[in-house]
């Protein structure tokens, strides 16, 4: 594997801004630099190198101020993928903006003119007025918030922290299993695991980990009793694996607690029902 050019450039460029750079490459045995060089067990590779960074690209990001008054905002996504279903309730009940479909059977994020937008051909694609894009669910709910609806992400570092610490649990670690291994695999997204009873139990142990983490003490949502980002970016992921289909195909049924979690936070949704109804698409009706 061999950085781009460009890419190459962006490290070198960085290093020197860095006060503490120097532990990528001296840090008593244990720097970056120093692991992989202690790594010489493995064979060397035979072949042609293989490039990454280059390819296809996106147009010039945009700098500068949200949109103001924004109302026609796209998000480009499908109503069966709960990330893009974060993006575009969030969008929808703020009143910025609202589905763009981009239908990933038909090829619609392989198309030039989408990849223009997003180099790495995915949704949920958050397009402004102005032409501004950004993507990936927690970018696009923290730019809503911010600029939109402050309210959704709180002023306070600690309470900023943990919502921001929740929503890369719930994309990170909780989806991995949750998504990819128990209600993919029935919405026919990615191929079953090999021990369905080890993954469910496995989701379980997260679950009650983010319910110990997030929502005890009292707390009602991740910001105590106010609905944030955090239940935008989890409702849709939890809400899929409640589907009859999930627990009749994996044996897995969501936890007491978290069916609570997702009842209170879309009584807070105004567009909660996109869940359930989106002329035929949406994540129950697909489910179904």
């Amino acid at each position: 594997v061999k950085l781009a050019p460009r890419l190459a450039q962006y490290v070198q460029d960085m290093l020197p801004l860095m006060k503490s750079s120097s532990v990528l490459v001296s840090n008593g045995g244990w720097s970056v630099k120093e692991f992989i060089e202690s790594k010489t067990d493995f064979p060397d590779y035979v072949g042609s190198p293989i490039g990454v960074g280059e390819g296809l690209a996106s147009a010039s990001c945009q700098s500068g101020p949200s949109w103001g008054g924004e109302r026609g905002a796209k998000v480009h996504g499908m109503p069966a993928s709960a990330n893009a279903v974060a993006a575009i309730l969030c969008a929808m009940d703020v009143g910025v903006g609202k589905l763009e479909m981009c239908n990933l059977m038909e090829g619609a994020h392989l198309k030039p003119e989408f990849i223009a937008k997003n180099a790495f051909h995915q949704i949920p694609l958050y397009e402004g007025s102005d032409g501004y894009c950004i993507a990936e669910s927690t970018a696009i709910l923290r730019y809503i918030a911010s600029n939109y609806m402050p309210v959704l992400y709180p002023s306070c570092p600690k309470d900023r922290a943990m919502v921001d610490w929740a929503m890369v649990v719930m994309a990170g670690s909780i989806y991995d299993v949750l998504a990819l291994k128990i209600f993919y695999p029935v919405f026919g997204f990615a191929p079953p695991p090999s021990d369905q009873s080890a993954e469910n139990e496995a989701c379980l142990d997260l679950l009650a980990k983010y319910e110990q983490a997030f929502l005890s003490g009292g707390r009602k949502f991740v910001n105590w009793n106010k609905i944030s980002i955090a239940e935008y970016k989890a409702i849709p992921l939890l809400y899929a694996a409640m589907q009859p289909c999930v627990q009749k195909q994996t044996g897995f049924k969501l936890p007491a607690r978290m069916v609570r979690y997702v009842e209170d936070a879309m009584k807070k949704m105004e567009n909660s029902s996109f869940l359930w109804d989106a002329g035929g698409y949406s994540i129950k009706e697909y489910a179904a």
